[in-house]
């Protein structure tokens, strides 16, 4: 597989360290060589859906990402700025809204969080939290600033309970990766995390995409994917 910058935002061309010009991509992809890369398989729960377990719980849904997963506010505003961009074909619009009636209303939850099975278990209010495969998130944040693609393991980064203010200011430490005494931005490698929400319904979102809800559970499979660099 070839990766080729074209978004808006290339972020995971830049997690990859890609070039940005698509002649040098191209180039690279002729003469190049073969790489393996770890992708994240989620498993989530779907909204509004009346497709049930055998044990009564809703089925729940699975699926393959290669760069990070946002959780809380950050898919929040993902979810709405696409709303928005619906009607209004302007990004930078459509984020600035959906930033204006998201960050200032939004509560944390308190979550239960399971690392590589039982081995460490976190109880903590989420405003925010990353799992990634990749450093870079929308928008040029280095929200994983120890991510790597080839090293088995994702990286969650957790943004702890957080007023709308204080979000602000953390969103700025996070989008250059300058959180190592932040104590409020917790930051976890695994190779498995299983997230659950003790109070409201917390959103879920795979690649600027919108999936479902918590519970969810991330893994990671090393070296599943072949790309040519």
């Amino acid at each position: 597989m070839g990766f080729f910058p074209s978004g808006t935002r290339n972020v995971l061309a830049r997690s990859l360290d890609f070039p940005e010009g698509i002649a040098q991509c191209c180039g690279n992809f002729m003469v190049g060589k073969s790489r393996k890369i770890d992708v994240i398989g989620a498993t989530v729960t779907p909204i509004n859906t009346t497709a049930q377990s055998s044990d009564g719980s809703p089925r729940l849904v699975t699926r393959i990402f290669l760069n990070a997963a946002e959780l809380g506010v950050a898919a929040e505003i993902i979810g709405r700025s696409k709303i928005v961009r619906d009607k209004v074909k302007s990004r930078f619009v459509s984020t600035v809204a959906s930033l204006a009636v998201t960050v200032p209303y939004y509560e944390s939850n308190l979550c239960e969080i399971s690392i590589d099975d039982g081995k460490e278990n976190i109880l903590t209010k989420v405003t925010m939290c990353v799992i990634a495969n990749g450093s870079y998130l929308g928008g040029g944040f280095m929200a994983a600033p120890k991510a790597r693609f080839s090293d088995g393991l994702l990286d969650m980064v957790i943004l702890k309970d957080s007023g709308s203010l204080k979000m602000l200011d953390d969103f700025i430490n996070i989008k250059g990766g300058n959180y190592v005494n932040e104590p409020d931005i917790l930051y976890r490698q695994a190779k498995k995390v299983s997230i659950k929400s003790k109070e409201r319904d917390v959103t879920v979102a795979i690649d600027g995409e919108p999936i479902g809800i918590l519970p969810a559970t991330f893994v990671v499979f090393n070296n599943a994917l072949t790309i040519r660099i």
